[in-house]
């Protein structure tokens, strides 16, 4: 007796029998309580043979939401995981009360899962009501301040939609140029306003942010001097002082705010206001909403110079008008052999007369040569145009940079820096009637295209500038980062090659650099149809040009009256067509905006015309045929043009009619010398039209 039939004898059968690590396929569909599919991690928890779910496998749920893995037999639970919330199969709060999934004998498991994921949603915006894109959005816990998920940020309409726990939680935002605040307008985490989290998105509504209140005033010596490069910090918020010892510090939020006044330099002591060192003991200043407080002044202590340093390197940093820089950033830097080696070993900054000091380069080990590098990337002055950073000998890279070698007992001098100033752009870009808008700005090289600075700083009244600009040659872009209207050069140019060139110059704004922006995709050269329209014969459509080409995708339909006859960027008559015209219409899409556009109608549709041109003294004879029509129905009109100095601007020195397929036209308007003429026929009931161009020299 075979094995087969040994089974069958014992009542089994070899189609039942289950393997012995037999698997099914779980397949779970995954969305949110609004439909949409989630994205997170699902846990599976097996059941052992004590009967306690032990944890077991993790699998990811992509943007499908489609959970759909092939199990090993066994009992399980699960859990969904997003970064903010936890829920147990199936809408469950923890392990022991989830329902059991059962996976046996390869039979598929199939279910959908709504996970209650808890969210909360809005807008920001300024006071005028323009989106704040980029804006960034952080969450708390109401009760115990933990953080809750990652930072968020509005999109290009200032829109955002943040996942969540289910506790309440508290929110923050916070833009550039803007004061952070917590919702709802409050200026500190205790007094924030809770809001809890919903499947089904609590909504917040449009969130405005403002500039925010000011703290400003003076800061000098104990002996009265304005102090320049004193930095003036207010919870997060800073400036620096400039050359009278005045700072304002913008984007303050509301509330009690503790002022801290530091020299970079190192010359002078810090301290808090009002007159104190100590953290806990200093005189809190109290700023209302958007409000502008002054008179915070102070004066610092000099620090004891330090004896026991030797001067080894030293040097000035001016700026290119020979003032000297306050505050800039010296740095001496390591040469070994492998360029990636290279360290910063000592970094200093200059003082208030610009000179700078390098007196630790004795503790490098293995090094005695060095290469300096000067920057300035903060100043007091507001309004300064910034200053390059240079390596030392003025060049801009760190292998031309001549080496700095160091004795000991022999200090270096003279290791001279001369940063140059940038110049500076501004202007405002709005909507076509004055509209806010989420604009960006890019500067392009005027010679070479190549993109010169990264962006713009705006202001809420959608005004912008740059400081930062190498002087040079530019062309100017403005654009809408949300896509509701099209982007153009400077001044009302769409084309990169008609952009009107600014001019930049060190230490000087150029300004007026102002753009308002439409709607709508236009078509500044209109669509063509190019080639004669003859039966069997493919004609392409061209696009014309349009305001906004770059990222523009075309679509093309052909019309016989109002009728579509054909769709794609090419069309091949037929007999069917015979005496119809065409038109072709253009429909440009461009992220949110589109429009069409149409040609002109073309000549009639007829049988390609074959050309043939013999000149003989003043006279031009001409033997036209248009298979399959019969050379006696061949009938017409020619127009003779010439072109005039070489380009295509034609003038009319001739006409005659085509009876037969033959003709004859006079050329004695022409003058003495070479002509290069253009025969253009248009042809009458099935014969479509053509033309011919010939080279005629004329001799009287």
């Amino acid at each position: 007796m075979g094995a087969g039939a040994a089974l069958v004898a014992a009542g089994l059968s070899l189609g039942v029998m289950a393997p012995a690590n037999a698997a099914s396929v779980v397949t779970i569909g995954v969305t949110d309580a609004l439909g949409n599919p989630m994205s997170g991690n699902i846990k599976s928890y097996r059941r052992d043979g004590a009967g306690v779910f032990q944890p077991w496998t993790t699998y990811y749920v992509d943007n499908t939401g489609l959970f759909q893995e092939t199990i090993s037999d066994g009992v399980y639970k699960f859990a969904f995981a997003t970064e903010t919330y936890t829920e147990f199969y199936k809408d469950k709060t923890d392990l022991a009360t989830a329902d059991v999934v059962t996976v046996a004998g390869g039979t598929p498991v199939t279910s959908t899962w709504t996970v209650d994921q808890p969210y909360v949603v809005g807008s920001v915006t300024n006071a005028a009501g323009k989106p704040l894109a980029g804006a960034s959005i952080a969450m708390w816990d109401a009760a115990s301040g933990d953080s809750v998920g990652d930072t968020f940020y509005a999109d290009a309409k200032g829109v955002f939609k943040a996942p969540s726990q289910s506790a309440p939680v508290k929110l923050g935002f916070y833009d550039d140029g803007y004061a952070f605040e917590y919702y709802n307008d409050k200026g500190n985490f205790e007094t924030a306003d809770p809001v809890a989290p919903s499947p089904t998105q609590a909504d917040l509504g449009r969130v405005v942010l403002t500039a925010g209140g000011t703290i400003s005033g003076q800061v000098t010596s104990d002996a009265g001097a304005p102090l320049e490069f004193v930095r003036v910090t207010a919870d997060g918020v800073y400036d620096y002082t400039d050359k009278n010892g005045v700072y304002t510090i913008k984007n303050v939020t509301m509330g009690n705010r503790r002022v801290r006044f530091s020299d970079p330099i190192g010359e002078y002591s810090a301290e808090y206001y009002n007159n104190t060192p100590d953290y806990s003991a200093a005189t809190l200043v109290p700023v209302g909403a958007d409000q502008a407080v002054g008179g915070i002044n102070a004066n610092l202590t000099p620090l004891p110079a330090d004896t026991t340093k030797t001067v080894e390197v030293s040097g000035t940093v001016k700026d290119s008008t020979g003032v000297p820089v306050v505050g800039a950033y010296v740095t001496a830097n390591s040469t070994p052999a492998y360029d990636g080696d290279r360290r910063s070993v000592e970094g200093v900054y200059s003082n208030r007369q610009g000179v700078y000091a390098f007196t630790e380069l004795e503790k490098v080990q293995g090094e005695n040569q060095f290469k300096v590098h000067a920057s300035s990337n903060e100043q007091g002055d507001d309004n300064a145009f910034d200053l390059f950073g240079s390596w030392f000998g003025g060049m801009q890279n760190h292998e031309a940079s001549p080496v700095v070698t160091v004795t000991p007992g022999t200090p270096v001098g003279a290791v001279d820096f001369v940063l140059d100033r940038a110049g500076g752009i501004a202007g405002s870009v709005t909507g076509a009637a004055g509209t806010a808008l989420v604009a960006d700005v890019d500067v392009y090289g005027a010679n070479d295209g190549l993109l010169a600075t990264d962006g713009v700083t705006f202001k809420a009244d959608s005004t912008f500038e740059s400081r930062s600009l190498r002087p040079g040659t530019y062309k100017i872009r403005f654009d809408d980062i949300a896509g509701l209207h099209a982007g153009e050069w400077w001044k009302d140019k769409y084309k990169v090659d008609d952009a009107v060139v600014v001019t930049v110059k060190a230490g000087q704004m150029t300004g007026g650099l102002n753009a308002a922006l439409g709607t709508q995709l236009i078509a500044t050269e209109r669509p063509e149809i190019e080639g004669y329209p003859w039966v069997g014969k493919v004609i392409t459509a061209d696009s014309g040009v349009w305001n906004l080409q770059t990222g523009t995708d075309f679509n093309y339909e052909w019309f016989v009256g109002s009728t579509v006859v054909g769709k794609g960027d090419a069309f091949t008559p037929s007999a069917a067509h015979i005496g119809d015209r065409l038109t072709l219409r253009v429909t440009a899409e461009n992220g949110r905006l589109i429009n069409s556009a149409s040609s002109a109608p073309s000549v009639k549709i007829g049988y390609q015309p074959k050309i043939k041109v013999k000149v003989k003294g003043s006279k031009a004879s001409l033997k036209i045929k248009a298979s399959p029509v019969k050379a006696k129905k061949v009938k017409g009109k020619v127009i003779v043009k010439v072109k005039d100095d070489g380009t295509v601007k034609y003038k009319k020195v001739a006409k005659t009619k085509i009876k037969k397929g033959k003709g004859t036209v006079s050329l004695s308007k022409l003058k003495k010398g070479k002509h290069k003429l253009v025969f253009f026929f248009t042809g009458k009931g099935k014969v479509g039209s053509n033309e011919e161009a010939k080279k005629v020299k004329v001799k009287r």
